[in-house]
């Protein structure tokens, strides 16, 4: 049997504890820390190939090395035996669940979903895992679609269409959404939104809202509230990004907008108990003769003065107008905000990780616990005064570009820029630094080829159910 003239190709993953195989089982490679054999066939009646891969390892490891052990195998051998377009089964019946659910999803992921009974791709045996595999395909397309396609108006007529998944689900709750355009964005004083997103007309300034209202008595009705900036693309503004900051990766950059959407989408379609609010400031930092000039000032919807000191240091401009609009309006118990905010996230942390910054004992401990389960890599960091001073200035209330004092002019980026954004909180505020762990920088990330690897939205959404649970 062929597919599109190419010979039809199998390969069917075995994670064992012994690696006792039959003498025709040949050595695959592998790094430190995995055994691994191949075991090759004819697939029957078909012009194809059978490859068996088994994996030994200790399976009791944290979940994030065996994720990459295993992918690091799993890429080995896919090259090896041109393996692309194949369909994949899982059979890891002798390990901890948890391991089995976290390389399915890798592996769902590296090889897409099964189409038909005899298309390519893999099954997931558990319902929760494909809805997770779900949900990260949603949030892994928007941030790779096309820059000029995945625009603000489109984020807004996407959030649009939200309501009707109550109906098509029948889902026990109400969702309601709006959309502001730039004269209700001048209205309500969104001026930082405003200014970062002047410069361009194909993805103008928006503020999109969705709140979903579950109907569930005796359950409180401060709402959780998921923020996620949505800058469709970044060119740094005025002060151009050069090519060494990433420039032609930065459609990335409306990353948390893309996470809070497919969050946001997934507890709903569980009927999650709590009522939730998503919030997605979103624009294109352009290069035009209409775009904010490095210098300015502007006047925030907090009331605070903000000197715009470098125009690519836009992230936390939009987030902070959203963040304070959002709040006065909602009175969030808590805020997840989630961000491509830093470079300095990846030079200071490397690819995969997640710095998580102000969340309390509660949050942390379930955090903590998920990522356990899913292998994405969490780094915890409190508020502290020195950084949150660093965003004073002399000649406004705050400026974009915090520094340190002396002769750490620019350390700290990450941490920094998070406490910017607790000028202009007034409820608990937890920000994610996703720049790091979203996109495939090292080229590595378990089952993810270019583009977005969908971190960390499952621990996220695994945190928030248990916490709902409680």
């Amino acid at each position: 049997m062929t597919t599109n003239g190419k010979m039809t190709r199998h390969l069917d993953v075995h994670l064992v504890t012994s690696i006792d195989l039959p003498p025709d089982a040949a050595p695959a490679l592998a790094p430190a820390g995995i055994k691994a054999r191949v075991a090759v066939s004819p697939l029957p009646d078909e012009a194809g190939t059978h490859v068996s891969l088994y994996l030994a390892a200790d399976w009791t490891l944290p979940i994030a090395a065996l994720r990459w052990l295993v992918d690091q195998v799993v890429r080995r051998t896919r090259r090896l035996f041109d393996l692309g377009g194949a369909g994949a089964t899982l059979n890891a019946d002798g390990v901890p669940t948890a391991v089995r659910s976290a390389i399915g999803l890798d592996l769902r992921r590296a090889f897409g979903a099964k189409r038909g009974p005899n298309g390519a791709g893999l099954t997931l045996s558990s319902p929760d895992d494909e809805r997770y595999a779900t949900s990260e395909d949603l949030f892994r397309s928007w941030v790779n679609e096309d820059p000029a396609t995945r625009t603000s108006l489109a984020i807004g007529r996407d959030a649009e269409a939200l309501p009707s998944l109550v109906e098509l689900h029948d889902l026990p709750g109400r969702i309601e959404v709006e959309v502001l355009d730039e004269a209700a964005l001048a209205e309500h004083g969104l001026r930082l939104l405003l200014a970062v997103g002047q410069a361009s007309t194909v993805s103008p300034p928006r503020l999109i809202i969705a709140r979903w209202e579950p109907n569930n008595e005796g359950v409180s009705d401060t709402p959780i509230m998921l923020l996620g900036k949505g800058i469709t693309f970044d060119t740094g503004g005025i002060n151009v990004k050069p090519y060494e900051s990433f420039v032609s990766h930065m459609r990335n950059d409306m990353a948390g907008a893309a996470l809070v959407f497919a969050a946001f989408r997934h507890l709903v379609l569980i009927g999650y108990p709590r009522p939730l609010v998503m919030v997605i400031p979103t624009c294109e930092n352009a290069v035009g003769e209409n775009a904010m000039r490095p210098g300015t000032v502007v006047k925030s919807h907090r009331g605070l003065n903000v000197k715009i000191d470098h125009t690519d240091a836009e992230g936390r401009l939009v987030l902070a107008d959203a963040l304070s609009y959002a709040e006065e309006r909602f009175a969030p118990e808590t805020t997840l905000c989630f961000a491509t905010l830093t470079t300095a996230a990846l030079q200071a942390y490397g690819p995969h990780a997640t710095p998580i910054h102000f969340a309390d004992a509660a949050l942390e401990h379930a955090l903590s616990q998920s990522s356990l389960e899913t292998g994405e890599d969490l780094h915890f960091f409190p508020a502290r005064p020195w950084h949150f001073e660093a965003n004073r200035d002399d000649e406004a209330d705050l400026k974009n570009t915090a520094r340190l004092t002396g002769y750490m002019p620019a350390a700290a980026g990450s941490r920094n820029a998070a406490h910017f954004l607790l000028h202009f909180a007034r409820h608990p505020l937890v920000h994610a630094d996703i720049f790091a762990s979203t996109w495939n920088w090292a080229g590595d990330h378990p089952g993810t080829g270019f583009g977005a690897t969908g971190t960390p939205l499952r621990t996220f959404l695994r945190a928030l159910e248990s916490l709902a649970n409680a």
